[in-house]
């Protein structure tokens, strides 16, 4: 085992002190408890009036609370992990706001390209059912699609919670998913080691808070309503573990007794969870030492080039070109004495001093039949010009 190695799973020993962060515990068990207590609100509406479209807009409700807890404690953690100030809860409320956007945009992309990769293999297993040729086809693309889509799996598990980490680290939506791809592609065993190692140190701490909190709850439970839980398991109401969980709860007489046992155990995964993001975050910097995002870079490069391309292909001249210099004609002879006066001024050559004269005759002098135009954008000019109004090319 190599020094540095060692020192990699010395820092996710680490992880734990995500429990000296009280405001990043503060935040992210605030975000789960009123996480469960939509869900919870979701659940009674069901039970009272049977509307599902009131539990899915709870859903949701409870899905956006505990993503925007998660990133804000995440960026609260990331503080703590590059021992500096932690920040206050507003300002991580407003940064897991934006880093809750970009992830989602980024699972979306994650999606999309899952997606085509799915339907990419698709169309090539068309190719199988060739009638003569299709074995030779199934033969040359099955086994080269599996391993396609297994490479996929692997990208969308161990690059999801890295593309998370780099949003909090300040990358963007392009730089975050490129560097997370880049990080899984060129370090897929040191990723999986890491992220291995993580999971062994936070699955005890799991078990053990789960465990005794489930334990607990089904003791006080039993007090105040017997038989519950087991007519719950036998019953298989709800939606979920959780949901059936309590429905059946509310369904038995437990009513405000189930919600608070509830959550309870939404307090218990954010403690599990935060010890599990401060430990990724770690886990982001050791895999990512060496690794710099092309992707990003080569986008921006490709977008820079199209805009320039396309500014190329604008239309010089004409009447479109014509319209603003008449219009700005006064203001461009302005420009143009003062540009030719400033010029002037630094060379002491007789020629500028000649064409600042010419610049400062009148406009009547320009006749239409002798009308020129700017080499460089087309536009009209006055004979006696040193610079052109439209683009400050200059004529002399």
């Amino acid at each position: 085992m190599t020094v540095k190695t060692t020192n990699n799973l010395s820092v996710l020993l680490r992880s734990y002190e995500a429990l000296h962060n009280w405001r990043a515990l503060v935040m992210l068990a605030g975000s789960a408890l009123l996480a469960g207590l939509a869900m919870a609100g979701g659940s009674i509406a069901v039970e009272s009036s049977g509307s599902y479209a009131v539990m899915r807009l709870m859903g949701l409700l409870a899905f956006i609370i505990a993503l925007v807890g998660m990133n804000a404690s995440g960026l609260m953690l990331v503080d703590q992990a590059y021992d500096q100030t932690v920040r206050g809860f507003g300002a991580a409320f407003m940064g897991g706001l934006q880093a809750a956007l970009y992830a989602v945009g980024a699972l979306i992309l994650l999606g999309l390209g899952f997606a085509a990769i799915v339907l990419g293999v698709f169309v090539l297993s068309l190719l199988g059912r060739i009638p003569g040729i299709g074995g030779f086809f199934g033969f040359m693309l099955a086994g080269p699609s599996v391993v396609l889509v297994a490479m996929a799996y692997v990208v969308l598990l161990f690059a999801v919670p890295l593309m998370v980490v780099a949003i909090w680290h300040g990358e963007g939506l392009l730089g975050s998913l490129s560097h997370a791809a880049d990080i899984v592609l060129k370090k897929p065993l040191e990723v999986f080691m890491h992220v291995l190692v993580l999971g062994l140190l936070v699955f005890p701490v799991a078990v053990l808070i789960f465990g005794l909190v489930f334990g607990a709850s089904m003791l006080v439970g039993g007090m105040y309503g017997t038989g519950a839980l087991s007519g719950a398991a036998l019953d298989g109401g709800g939606h979920g573990p959780m949901g059936m969980f309590m429905n059946s709860m509310a369904s038995y007489g437990f009513g405000g007794a189930g919600i608070s046992i509830s959550l309870v155990l939404f307090l218990a995964w954010s403690v599990v969870g935060l010890i599990y993001v401060l430990g990724m975050i770690f886990v982001y910097r050791a895999v990512s030492e060496g690794v710099e995002s092309e992707a990003a870079g080569l986008v921006r490069e490709r977008l820079s080039q199209l805009r320039q391309k396309m500014d190329a292909y604008k239309p010089r001249g004409g009447a479109s070109a014509s319209a603003p210099v008449a219009t700005n004609a006064v203001s461009g002879s302005e420009s143009t004495v003062e540009s030719t006066a400033e010029s002037t001024a630094e060379s002491g050559t007789p020629e500028r001093g000649e064409s600042l004269d010419s610049a400062q005759a009148p406009a009547s002098a320009a006749e239409p039949h002798a009308a020129a135009r700017c080499p460089a954008c087309g536009a009209e000019v006055r004979p006696g010009d040193a610079f052109c109004g439209n683009c400050g090319h200059q004529l002399r």
